[in-house]
Protein backbone atom coordinates (compact mmCIF):
# COMPACT_ATOMS: atom_id res chain seq x y z
CA UNK A 1 0.00 0.00 0.00
CA UNK A 2 1.55 2.97 -0.85
CA UNK A 3 1.60 5.17 2.26
CA UNK A 4 0.04 8.55 2.40
CA UNK A 5 3.21 11.15 2.41
CA UNK A 6 3.99 9.46 -1.01
CA UNK A 7 0.63 9.43 -2.39
CA UNK A 8 0.34 13.49 -1.54
CA UNK A 9 3.79 13.58 -2.87
CA UNK A 10 2.75 12.03 -5.89
CA UNK A 11 -0.08 13.97 -6.99
CA UNK A 12 0.93 17.16 -5.22
CA UNK A 13 2.25 20.08 -8.33
CA UNK A 14 2.52 23.04 -6.00
CA UNK A 15 4.00 23.31 -3.20
CA UNK A 16 2.59 21.78 0.32
CA UNK A 17 -1.08 21.25 1.87
CA UNK A 18 -2.28 24.52 3.44
CA UNK A 19 -1.26 24.37 7.18
CA UNK A 20 -4.09 27.02 7.76
CA UNK A 21 -6.92 28.60 5.93
CA UNK A 22 -5.99 31.82 3.81
CA UNK A 23 -8.25 34.22 1.38
CA UNK A 24 -9.47 37.00 0.78
CA UNK A 25 -11.57 38.79 3.70
CA UNK A 26 -15.31 39.59 3.59
CA UNK A 27 -17.40 41.45 5.14
CA UNK A 28 -21.10 39.66 4.18
CA UNK A 29 -21.81 36.20 2.09
CA UNK A 30 -20.48 36.42 -1.42
CA UNK A 31 -21.64 34.30 -4.77
CA UNK A 32 -24.94 33.88 -3.21
CA UNK A 33 -27.30 33.37 -6.51
CA UNK A 34 -30.08 35.96 -6.48
CA UNK A 35 -32.55 33.12 -6.30
CA UNK A 36 -31.43 31.57 -3.48
CA UNK A 37 -32.41 32.29 -0.14
CA UNK A 38 -30.62 31.22 2.70
CA UNK A 39 -32.63 30.76 6.39
CA UNK A 40 -31.16 30.33 9.54
CA UNK A 41 -31.51 28.21 12.79
CA UNK A 42 -33.38 30.66 14.62
CA UNK A 43 -36.47 30.75 11.76
CA UNK A 44 -36.05 27.43 10.97
CA UNK A 45 -34.59 25.27 13.67
CA UNK A 46 -38.06 22.66 13.49
CA UNK A 47 -36.92 21.49 9.87
CA UNK A 48 -32.90 21.77 10.20
CA UNK A 49 -33.13 19.64 13.69
CA UNK A 50 -35.42 17.11 11.64
CA UNK A 51 -32.26 16.11 8.84
CA UNK A 52 -29.22 16.84 11.55
CA UNK A 53 -26.54 14.18 10.79
CA UNK A 54 -26.18 11.47 13.64
CA UNK A 55 -22.08 11.21 14.12
CA UNK A 56 -20.52 8.45 15.44
CA UNK A 57 -17.84 10.15 17.37
CA UNK A 58 -16.19 7.25 18.80
CA UNK A 59 -12.99 7.28 16.94
CA UNK A 60 -12.20 10.90 17.78
CA UNK A 61 -9.47 12.95 20.20
CA UNK A 62 -10.41 16.24 19.10
CA UNK A 63 -14.80 16.57 19.70
CA UNK A 64 -16.45 19.31 17.60
CA UNK A 65 -17.94 22.23 19.28
CA UNK A 66 -21.01 22.93 17.07
CA UNK A 67 -22.59 22.34 13.98
CA UNK A 68 -23.35 24.93 12.21
CA UNK A 69 -26.30 25.27 10.01
CA UNK A 70 -28.65 26.89 7.80
CA UNK A 71 -31.26 25.52 5.15
CA UNK A 72 -31.02 26.93 0.81
CA UNK A 73 -33.82 26.92 -1.43
CA UNK A 74 -34.55 28.10 -4.65
CA UNK A 75 -37.36 28.06 -7.13
CA UNK A 76 -34.92 26.61 -9.70
CA UNK A 77 -33.28 23.38 -7.22
CA UNK A 78 -34.91 20.41 -7.09
CA UNK A 79 -34.15 19.62 -3.50
CA UNK A 80 -34.08 21.85 -0.17
CA UNK A 81 -30.79 21.37 0.83
CA UNK A 82 -30.00 21.56 4.44
CA UNK A 83 -26.28 21.90 5.77
CA UNK A 84 -24.23 21.28 8.27
CA UNK A 85 -20.63 22.07 8.98
CA UNK A 86 -18.91 20.46 12.08
CA UNK A 87 -16.89 22.73 13.55
CA UNK A 88 -13.27 21.60 15.50
CA UNK A 89 -11.17 23.91 17.33
CA UNK A 90 -8.09 22.26 15.48
CA UNK A 91 -7.63 19.28 13.05
CA UNK A 92 -4.22 17.40 14.33
CA UNK A 93 -3.31 15.40 10.85
CA UNK A 94 -0.75 12.71 10.72
CA UNK A 95 1.87 15.11 9.26
CA UNK A 96 2.14 18.98 10.44
CA UNK A 97 1.46 20.03 6.57
CA UNK A 98 -2.40 18.08 7.18
CA UNK A 99 -2.91 19.62 10.62
CA UNK A 100 -4.38 23.22 11.10
CA UNK A 101 -6.71 25.54 13.58
CA UNK A 102 -9.72 25.31 13.23
CA UNK A 103 -11.51 22.38 10.93
CA UNK A 104 -14.56 22.46 9.51
CA UNK A 105 -16.79 19.87 7.59
CA UNK A 106 -19.37 19.90 5.99
CA UNK A 107 -22.72 17.49 5.18
CA UNK A 108 -25.28 18.83 2.98
CA UNK A 109 -28.45 16.77 3.07
CA UNK A 110 -31.15 16.90 0.29
CA UNK A 111 -34.77 16.85 1.04
CA UNK A 112 -37.28 16.12 -1.89
CA UNK A 113 -40.70 16.66 0.05
CA UNK A 114 -39.63 16.41 3.67
CA UNK A 115 -38.05 12.90 2.41
CA UNK A 116 -34.00 12.53 2.48
CA UNK A 117 -33.36 11.65 -1.63
CA UNK A 118 -29.52 12.16 -0.83
CA UNK A 119 -26.56 14.06 0.54
CA UNK A 120 -23.33 15.79 -0.39
CA UNK A 121 -20.13 14.87 2.20
CA UNK A 122 -16.59 14.81 2.24
CA UNK A 123 -14.68 11.88 3.41
CA UNK A 124 -11.28 13.26 2.66
CA UNK A 125 -10.00 16.60 2.11
CA UNK A 126 -13.12 19.02 1.03
CA UNK A 127 -13.80 16.51 -1.74
CA UNK A 128 -17.84 15.93 -2.22
CA UNK A 129 -19.31 12.62 -2.39
CA UNK A 130 -22.75 11.83 -3.22
CA UNK A 131 -24.12 8.94 -1.04
CA UNK A 132 -28.13 8.39 -2.71
CA UNK A 133 -30.23 6.73 -0.19
CA UNK A 134 -28.01 6.91 2.90
CA UNK A 135 -28.80 5.04 6.18
CA UNK A 136 -30.84 6.93 8.55
CA UNK A 137 -31.58 7.47 12.15
CA UNK A 138 -36.02 7.83 12.40
CA UNK A 139 -35.80 7.88 8.65
CA UNK A 140 -34.87 11.70 8.21
CA UNK A 141 -30.84 11.90 10.08
CA UNK A 142 -27.73 10.49 8.22
CA UNK A 143 -25.82 8.24 10.06
CA UNK A 144 -22.52 9.02 9.80
CA UNK A 145 -19.01 8.22 11.11
CA UNK A 146 -16.35 10.84 11.48
CA UNK A 147 -13.16 9.47 10.39
CA UNK A 148 -10.06 10.36 12.47
CA UNK A 149 -8.09 12.31 12.24
CA UNK A 150 -8.90 14.35 9.21
CA UNK A 151 -12.86 15.00 10.51
CA UNK A 152 -14.12 14.11 7.06
CA UNK A 153 -17.68 11.95 7.35
CA UNK A 154 -18.40 7.92 5.97
CA UNK A 155 -21.47 6.34 6.04
CA UNK A 156 -22.41 4.21 8.96
CA UNK A 157 -25.23 2.00 10.57
CA UNK A 158 -23.20 2.33 14.18
CA UNK A 159 -24.82 4.47 16.56
CA UNK A 160 -24.30 8.23 17.50
CA UNK A 161 -24.74 11.60 18.53
CA UNK A 162 -25.93 15.29 17.97
CA UNK A 163 -23.66 17.79 17.96
CA UNK A 164 -24.97 21.21 18.93
CA UNK A 165 -26.29 23.71 16.44
CA UNK A 166 -25.49 26.71 16.11
CA UNK A 167 -26.45 29.36 13.45
CA UNK A 168 -24.17 29.73 9.90
CA UNK A 169 -25.80 32.44 8.82
CA UNK A 170 -24.65 34.09 12.29
CA UNK A 171 -20.81 32.66 12.27
CA UNK A 172 -20.20 32.58 7.69
CA UNK A 173 -19.14 36.06 7.08
CA UNK A 174 -16.68 35.86 10.12
CA UNK A 175 -15.28 33.06 8.74
CA UNK A 176 -14.70 35.00 5.76
CA UNK A 177 -13.29 37.83 7.46
CA UNK A 178 -10.66 35.38 9.20
CA UNK A 179 -9.73 33.91 5.81
CA UNK A 180 -11.50 30.62 5.30
CA UNK A 181 -9.89 29.33 2.31
CA UNK A 182 -13.47 27.93 0.51
CA UNK A 183 -15.17 27.99 -2.62
CA UNK A 184 -17.64 30.42 -1.92
CA UNK A 185 -20.27 29.37 -4.30
CA UNK A 186 -20.08 26.08 -2.85
CA UNK A 187 -21.18 27.73 0.38
CA UNK A 188 -24.15 29.50 -0.22
CA UNK A 189 -25.26 27.61 -3.11
CA UNK A 190 -25.38 23.30 -2.49
CA UNK A 191 -25.76 22.02 -6.11
CA UNK A 192 -22.61 23.63 -6.48
CA UNK A 193 -20.67 21.95 -4.52
CA UNK A 194 -22.01 18.45 -5.96
CA UNK A 195 -21.41 19.54 -9.64
CA UNK A 196 -17.88 20.68 -9.15
CA UNK A 197 -17.27 17.59 -6.72
CA UNK A 198 -15.04 19.47 -3.52
CA UNK A 199 -15.17 22.90 -1.79
CA UNK A 200 -11.81 24.35 -3.21
CA UNK A 201 -11.11 27.50 -4.85
CA UNK A 202 -9.75 26.90 -8.32
CA UNK A 203 -6.74 29.26 -7.33
CA UNK A 204 -5.90 26.91 -4.75
CA UNK A 205 -4.23 24.97 -7.25
CA UNK A 206 -2.61 22.41 -4.95
CA UNK A 207 -5.78 21.74 -2.39
CA UNK A 208 -8.60 21.80 -5.29
CA UNK A 209 -6.56 19.16 -7.52
CA UNK A 210 -6.04 16.94 -4.61
CA UNK A 211 -9.78 17.03 -3.80
CA UNK A 212 -10.72 16.60 -7.46
CA UNK A 213 -8.64 13.84 -8.13
CA UNK A 214 -9.49 11.77 -4.86
CA UNK A 215 -13.38 12.43 -5.70
CA UNK A 216 -12.71 11.26 -9.53
CA UNK A 217 -10.78 8.09 -7.67
CA UNK A 218 -14.14 7.40 -5.39
CA UNK A 219 -16.11 7.29 -8.82
CA UNK A 220 -13.85 4.34 -10.18
CA UNK A 221 -13.70 3.30 -6.85
CA UNK A 222 -11.14 4.51 -4.70
CA UNK A 223 -7.78 1.65 -4.14
CA UNK A 224 -6.89 4.19 -1.08
CA UNK A 225 -8.53 3.10 2.53
CA UNK A 226 -8.36 5.98 4.65
CA UNK A 227 -8.04 3.94 7.68
CA UNK A 228 -4.40 2.34 6.23
CA UNK A 229 -3.16 5.95 6.30
CA UNK A 230 -4.91 7.61 9.63
CA UNK A 231 -2.79 5.22 11.68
Amino acid sequence: MQSRRAFLRSVATVGGLAAVYSGPAAAEFSDQPDDVTITGLTDARSEIETYQPLLDLSALEIRPSDNYAWKVTSPEYDYDWYCYWTFYQAQSGTTAEDSHLPDREPVYVAVDNGEVDHIVISDWHYSAQVVEDPPLYESTHPTLEVIRPWHGTRTTTSEGEFVSLADMKDEYPSWLVNGWNVHRRSVVDPPTAERRGNWWREDDQTNHRLAVLWHELSILGNPFRLDDWGQ
